[in-house]
């Protein structure tokens, strides 16, 4: 029994042997070595520029729609502005208001048409 039992406790160190340790091999830099880790490097790189086009891709939309936004406020602040204009241009183009204006100057408004002197 006791050869079993040593049989068992060496058969078991030399699984353990044979196991390899992955973060032991990971934090050694043995798997990027490997022969299929090598192999498919350029899908890697790939892979890794595409996620970088990714977020560049990101934060160029994101700046694009805030100036989009501002030039949509900037131009709701124009056209609020032109219609304020346009209107108080209105008030002053009425012909009642120009006729007292032109009264309190005292040139009048003529009621035929202008003539030759």
């Amino acid at each position: 029994m006791e050869q079993e039992g040593q049989q068992n406790l060496e058969s078991k160190q030399q699984v353990d042997e044979k196991k390899p340790n992955w973060l032991a091999r990971i934090l050694g830099g043995d798997v990027l070595q490997s022969k299929a880790v090598v192999r498919q490097l350029p899908v890697i790189l790939l892979g890794c520029l595409y996620a970088l086009v990714l977020v560049y891709n990101r934060y160029q939309v994101e700046d694009l729609t805030k100036a989009k936004l501002a030039a949509q406020e900037r131009i709701n602040f124009l056209r609020e502005s032109r219609i304020e204009l346009q209107k108080r241009y209105q008030e002053t183009v009425k012909i009642s208001q120009i006729a007292e204006l032109l009264d309190s100057t005292g040139v009048g408004i003529t009621a035929g048409p202008p003539f030759e002197i």
